[in-house]
């Protein structure tokens, strides 16, 4: 659901974009840290994404604040999920129980109760994490539904009956229906998070810490405090709030964060979980495009960064300066987001055939061989091709849409369109009947529309500038913006929720935020609900169909066997209706690692990063 992986940035990140620097950071009073140290420890230094500092510390983030520098770099490092998902050591996108806070849920009542222990963790106050910091976690989720980017209306947090502590070290949750037990895993108790009620059940900065959370009113008061302080970028570093984590890391503290994106870390001395940090600062490197990053790259800068697509040819010469070079594949999809919403366009991407015929004009294969030195993937329907697993089905291992510009032509002249090859198609037979250009298209309406696509990332501005060339060959103009990938994130959103007369008529109705622009995080059941269900909170084009709803309350319900055979039919289903336009899955980075950071053996695809088991030598 970055979702959730960069999807859906929040505005409040424009400003400090625009002031962004593309120069590495420093220790404190601005002098240069000692980097490297003769045996372990020392500064490691990890890049950004170009244009993507972090926006929101809390972790009870909406869906406009759930990309990758948010939910996978800061705030997991800080505040562990009750679950974890992904491993340091492979690919996989799935349960790790060893690094997990609880033991496994144990299942009763029909899967309607589930009973999860705590395993013995610390606050870096001293003080036990216990099932009382969960119900907290709970309480403000809960009366704040719509807030939390991984609430879809219907979904499982609609259907909580009630929850509970047993002693101070278990949390049950009790359902008002039972649950298939994989998916309550990794799309429901994946996202519980223990949150410090003795330090954070707080209604402003004078208020002692109380029990507020446990009225409705007071559970707002006290999101609406967290949230403020949260919005408050410069004062993250220097807000005692933030200095109450449980996990490896807490931010420098007066030092710690620049609005400008840099962030740097120290060890959590009471850190009490497996892999204690090593290094003596941890450092996330805000960079304007990719190009400034792979300057501080090979300027030695930079110990984990990334190779824009445009230098892969030096990619030798980058080895033989000491680096190891690695694509990082993330569990996510690439789309073309498509505004279903906005009233001056509404009809036009209403048409299935439409839809069908852009997707058709889209050569994917083409883009990963020419454009992307073959570093990616195909992107088919909303479960991702890479890395394989069994939520996969055969039939999404196949383009239901080949590239043919020819057949593209043919679905838009058949549905009443006059062909302007290198021009502009018009509607000459509006209606519904067969034949005709659909309902709500007027005669004489062109065949054109918006896209905007983030600065800075040399491959995705070629795939588009290729794409608005091969549509113009069947008579469909695109008209082009580009921006910094948070704002582009930020316009393209402004309509979520919205009723198409609400929606600005300006809102760009294609997008495409990155690659890949939505990862199964941490939301990890590729069914994608907050991305495709009606009212998800990652829906930005506002798509609903009421055929993939009902196979996604069964996917939900039934048990595993079944609900594996739904799933199948529903990526097959959803695939072919193009709720948004399939891109192929850039390599999410081409992942430059300096020979002396010690620690890095895989690249997790659910996008977290674990400072804590890297090292410097010399």
């Amino acid at each position: 659901m970055r979702l959730l992986r960069k999807v859906l940035a929040s505005v409040t990140a424009v400003c400090a974009v625009g002031a962004m620097s593309a120069a590495v950071g420093t220790g404190a009073a601005g002098a240069a840290p000692a980097r490297h140290a003769a045996k372990g420890g020392g500064v490691i230094t990890f890049a950004e994404q170009p244009g993507s500092p972090p926006t929101y510390i809390f972790p009870l983030y909406n869906g406009a604040n759930s990309q990758n520098s948010d939910i996978t770099y800061l705030q997991p490092l800080m505040w562990l999920p009750l679950y974890w998902f992904g491993h340091p050591t492979s690919s996989a996108a799935t349960i790790n129980y060893k690094l997990s806070m609880a033991d496994p849920p144990v299942f009763s009542n029909g899967g309607k109760t589930v009973t999860m222990k705590l395993k013995h963790y610390v606050w870096s106050t001293g003080t036990p994490v216990t099932a009382r910091d969960v119900v907290f976690w709970m309480n403000l989720v809960m009366n704040e539904k719509t807030n939390y980017a991984g609430y879809v209306p219907g979904g499982w947090m609609t259907h909580v009956a009630g929850y509970s502590t047993k002693g101070t070290t278990t949390f049950v949750l009790t359902m008002t229906k039972g649950y298939n037990q994989t998916y309550l895993l990794y799309n429901g108790l994946a996202t519980l998070t223990p949150m410090p009620q003795q330090a954070w059940d707080k209604t402003s900065a004078s208020s002692p810490n109380g029990t507020y959370d446990t009225t409705a009113a007071g559970a707002k008061s006290v999101y609406n405090y967290l949230n403020s302080r949260s919005e408050s970028l410069s004062t993250w570093d220097k807000t005692p709030l933030w200095q109450v984590v449980d996990g490896p890391w807490r931010l420098k503290p007066t030092t710690g964060f620049q609005v400008t994106g840099q962030v740097t870390m120290v060890p959590n001395t009471k850190y009490s979980g497996p892999n204690k940090a090593k290094a003596s600062e941890f450092e996330e490197v805000p960079f304007t495009s990719a190009s400034a990053e792979y300057d501080a790259l090979r300027s030695g800068s930079v110990d984990y960064g990334y190779v824009p697509t445009t230098d892969i040819g030096a990619l030798a010469s980058l080895k033989a300066s000491g680096f190891k070079v690695d694509p990082w594949y993330e569990w996510g999809l690439t789309f073309l987001g498509i505004l279903f919403n906005n009233p001056k366009y509404q009809a036009l991407v209403g048409q299935l055939y439409i839809r069908q015929a852009m997707q058709t004009l889209i050569n994917q294969p083409e883009y990963i061989k020419t454009i992307l030195d073959k570093y990616g993937t195909p992107t088919y329907g909303p479960v991702p091709t890479f890395p394989k697993t069994n939520f996969l089905a055969k039939a999404e291992t196949k383009n239901p849409y080949p590239f043919s510009v020819a057949k593209a032509k043919k679905l838009l002249s058949s549905h009443g369109w006059t062909i302007h090859v290198g021009g502009t198609d018009v509607c000459a037979k509006p209606g519904t009947g067969a034949g005709h250009c659909g309902k709500g298209i007027a005669k004489g309406t062109k065949l054109a529309v918006s896209l905007m696509y983030p600065s800075g990332t040399p491959s995705v501005d070629n795939e588009i500038q290729v794409m608005r060339s091969t549509f113009a060959h069947a008579g469909f103009h695109l008209t082009l913006s580009e921006a910094p990938e948070n704002t582009v994130l930020s316009d393209s959103s402004a309509c979520i929720g919205k009723k198409a007369a609400t929606c600005p008529t300006n809102t760009p109705v294609l997008a495409i935020w990155s690659s890949p622009a939505y990862t199964y995080v941490p939301i990890y059941y590729p069914d994608g609900t907050s991305l495709f269900g009606c009212g998800g909170a990652t829906n930005a084009g506002n798509y609903c169909n009421q055929t993939a709803n009902k196979q996604l309350t069964q996917i939900e319900s039934q048990g595993n066997a079944a609900s594996i055979k739904t799933l199948y039919k529903y990526q097959e289903f959803l695939a072919k209706q193009v709720p948004d336009l399939w891109f192929p899955n850039a390599a999410y980075q081409i992942s430059a690692i300096s020979t002396k950071l010690k620690g890095v053996s895989a690249q997790d695809s659910t996008g977290h990063i674990y400072p804590e088991t890297w090292s410097l030598e010399s």
